[in-house]
């Protein structure tokens, strides 16, 4: 079964996200920012992550670019989620190497 990181710090967000994925068969796990997403990237590799942008500490550009930049990461899928509607921002997380930029 493929396994789905979501990283967001908005509760909320997080339940929608991963009762509709547990929903049509995945396996989900959730991280609230940087430190415990990585943390747990260096156990287990997932088949994609969905990534927020606007995160405590460290922002989801930043984790995008990390998880680019490894040689271990830099093939996963990402699909940034996120509240940031501006086509600055979509082209920054794709030119980035996003594979989809979705808003909420």
């Amino acid at each position: 079964m493929a396994t789905i990181y979501i990283v967001e710090d908005d509760i909320n967000i997080r339940e929608i996200e991963r009762y509709a994925l547990k929903n049509s068969g995945y396996e989900v796990e959730e991280f609230e920012g940087s430190a415990s997403f990585f943390k747990r990237l260096e156990k287990n590799i997932p088949s994609l992550i969905l990534l927020d942008i606007m995160l405590p500490g460290e922002d989801g550009y930043s984790i995008l670019e990390r998880l680019k930049a490894s040689q271990e990461t830099k093939n996963i899928p990402v699909i940034m989620v996120t509240a940031k509607e501006a086509e600055f921002d979509k082209v920054k997380g794709l030119e980035g190497g996003a594979d989809d930029y979705i808003t909420k």
